[in-house]
């Protein structure tokens, strides 16, 4: 359901307006959209990150990326990556891989990316944002490895700093444990079904 949603977020075109808003997220309106759509969003990882890179939430996947790492990688999973880079190369995600070009570079996007890519097998969605990262210029790549005071931060939206990311990330954690728990209980219900199967032949 949250993927369905999701996916009429990013490409309804009655939903262009709302995509803007959200996109720059400088008002306390669209702060606490982006907050309540994210409480939502959070049951489906890659749809959040979806949700993240809309709002220009760059920081915050690459939080995301590091819990990935203790979530299940399902098929179903691997295909929503799959169908999230497609977006990335759609004109929807325009203004995104335009950042790619700033001086100095957003070195959260780009672990962003990077992050997204470390995650997918060597399919044709690994081959199609390898290809496009690599369009980056070296020189806003050896930003990456100079000192955070020595680059120029990028400007934040002051209603953006009103955001509690950490609690944010907390309520992912603890929904995603859930699903977690959920999971395993349906998995020894089934176990338990067969075992008792098997007995009774």
């Amino acid at each position: 359901m949250v993927g369905t949603l999701n996916m009429i977020l990013l490409t309804s075109s009655e939903l262009f307006e709302l995509r803007n808003k959200l996109k720059d997220l400088n008002t306390k309106e669209s702060c606490t959209l982006f907050c309540c759509l994210y409480e939502t969003w959070c049951h489906d990882p890659v749809a959040t990150v979806a949700l993240c890179l809309l709002t220009q939430c760059y920081k915050h996947i690459c939080d995301l990326i590091k819990v990935f790492g203790n979530i299940e990688v399902t098929v179903e999973f691997l295909t929503e990556i799959d169908k999230l880079v497609q977006l990335i190369e759609s004109p929807i995600f325009a203004y995104l891989r335009l950042e790619l070009l700033e001086v100095p570079c957003d070195q959260h996007l780009v672990r962003a990316l990077y992050g997204l890519l470390m995650l997918l097998p060597q399919t044709e969605a690994f081959q199609t944002l390898r290809t496009r990262l690599a369009c980056i210029p070296s020189l806003h790549l050896e930003c990456t490895h100079r000192r955070e005071a020595a680059t120029v931060p990028k400007k934040l939206p002051e209603k953006l700093k009103e955001i509690d990311f950490k609690k944010l990330l907390a309520h992912f954690n603890e929904v995603q444990a859930r699903h977690k728990d959920h999971k395993k209980s349906t998995r020894a219900q089934k176990l338990a079904v067969l075992q008792k199967a098997n007995v009774d032949i």
